[in-house]
């Protein structure tokens, strides 16, 4: 008897998944968004804008104007000014920089008050890597979507495993939140795409299913963006 109940117990779980996967089949069919296209978790707010490459920036100093300069990032990530000498700027507020800037000049200015004001930002860019014709970085543009950076890098190729692209999105702290994406459901099925591109997104196209995450950031993400500041090696996967 006891054989016979745990038969019977395996035989109604097994039930019970059949019904859970016929119940995921038939919304797969329904021609909804399947959950791998859902974007990644939106970041959390950032109080102050850090800067990036190319941003240019007005330095005024309050008591003593003839040092005022208009700089641009390097793609060093640093710039260059008579009272302080070479400053890394990438990845700091523009309060951070004041900050490193006052304590420079100290050395030649008397009580030197500064004031950092971003001008124009820098071109922000998404890249875009694997199986794609032009690996490398596109310019990112207002509401771009993964399908169309890949377009813009000349489109898949033909070894690409489609159902299992990687998005990497910078997440706070300077590390990134990865994904997989299926994007075979796009190309083929024509199902919209929801996830839309921030700036210093990593798109990877694999040509084999991703299995180890680690690989992929040192081996591709650190290649893809020597000079991106502030970048982890920590992440968080979403199946």
């Amino acid at each position: 008897m006891k054989s016979f109940g745990k038969f019977a117990q395996r035989a109604v779980s097994l039930s019970v998944v059949l019904i859970g996967l016929a119940a995921c089949g038939h919304r797969a069919s329904s021609g909804l968004p399947a959950a791998a296209l859902l974007p990644p978790a939106p970041p959390e707010p950032v109080a102050n804008y850090h800067l990036r490459l190319g941003d240019e920036l007005d330095v005024k100093f309050l008591y003593q104007p003839d040092m005022n300069a208009h700089v641009v990032v390097r793609p060093d990530g640093r710039i260059s000014l008579p009272s302080a000498g070479e400053v890394a700027a990438v990845g700091v507020t523009p309060t951070e920089l004041e900050r490193v800037i006052v304590e420079r000049s100290s050395t030649r200015l008397r009580n030197p008050e500064v004031m950092v004001l971003v001008s124009k930002l820098g071109e922000q860019r998404v890249y875009v890597g694997g199986e794609v014709l032009h690996p490398g970085f596109v310019t990112l543009r207002s509401d771009m979507t993964l399908l169309q950076a890949v377009l813009e890098s000349g489109g898949f190729r033909r070894t690409a495993r489609l159902d299992s692209v990687l998005l990497l999105s910078p997440a706070p702290g300077g590390t990134f939140s990865a994904a997989r994406v299926d994007m075979q459901q796009v190309v083929n099925d024509g199902v919209p795409e929801r996830v839309r591109l921030r700036p210093d997104t990593v798109v990877y196209v694999p040509q084999t299913w991703i299995g180890e995450m680690n690989d992929v950031v040192d081996l591709y993400v650190r290649g893809l963006i020597p000079a991106l500041p502030r970048v982890g090696v920590g992440y968080s996967l979403s199946q």
